[in-house]
């Protein structure tokens, strides 16, 4: 019995070294699984938040590169701009994959005239080593004090001041025209569906030529 003992010790002692050992191949193996069938090929109800198509895209406070933003026009392609909200570049898997692919297809993004714009609550130091880990291409801004989400209309009422997601907005994407004006929207209520970056490419290439 000793023996049997002494030998489940060591095996649960060598479970735990490997376990902190490999803690991060089994975190993203852990995201991988959860988000395995994240992406849909479009809007999938009708949940639309936020100001609408036809109006005008508003004045915005963000950061980006240690300056504040407030329109888009700088950041804007010669055929219009994607606007992506999404939550967290620090601890929302869903968030994290679905700016990781559209960074990998950017380039389809900018042939189109096409520019992709982000947005998350996280701070610009919060976001950097995101931007750091997947080669981050295009502009990720961060919102100031959920200002932003809260002038589109999108905050995520589920969490109150003080709580560690309150600022979140609701995921989604707006397609801008080179006027400013919003010609189309993509919200999906689930959180952990988002439309996939050649899709709504597609969508926002319909929208704008």
């Amino acid at each position: 019995m000793k023996k049997i003992l002494i030998g489940f010790g060591v095996a649960v002692i060598l479970l735990v070294g490997l376990g902190f050992i490999f803690k991060a191949q089994f975190i993203e193996l852990a995201k991988d699984a959860i988000t395995s069938d994240m992406f849909v090929a479009s809007d999938t109800d009708d949940f639309n938040p936020g100001i609408k198509v036809g109006e005008t895209f508003p004045a915005i406070n963000a950061t980006y590169n240690a300056a504040v933003v407030s329109d888009l026009e700088q950041f804007s392609g010669s055929n219009g701009t994607v606007f992506v909200v999404s939550r967290s570049l620090v601890w929302c898997p869903f968030c994290m994959k679905q700016m990781a692919q559209l960074n990998e297809n950017l380039g389809s993004f900018e042939q189109a005239g096409i520019n992709v714009v982000g947005l998350t609550y996280d701070s610009p130091e919060g976001q950097q080593p995101f931007k750091d880990k997947f080669s981050i291409d295009y502009p990720i801004l961060s919102d100031n004090d959920a200002a932003t989400v809260k002038i589109l209309g999108i905050l995520n009422e589920q969490y109150s001041p003080g709580e560690g997601a309150y600022g979140i907005g609701h995921p989604g994407a707006f397609v801008i025209d080179t006027n400013g004006v919003i010609v189309g929207k993509v919200f999906i209520e689930a959180y952990s569906s988002r439309v996939d970056a050649q899709s709504l490419l597609g969508f926002a290439n319909s929208l704008l030529k």
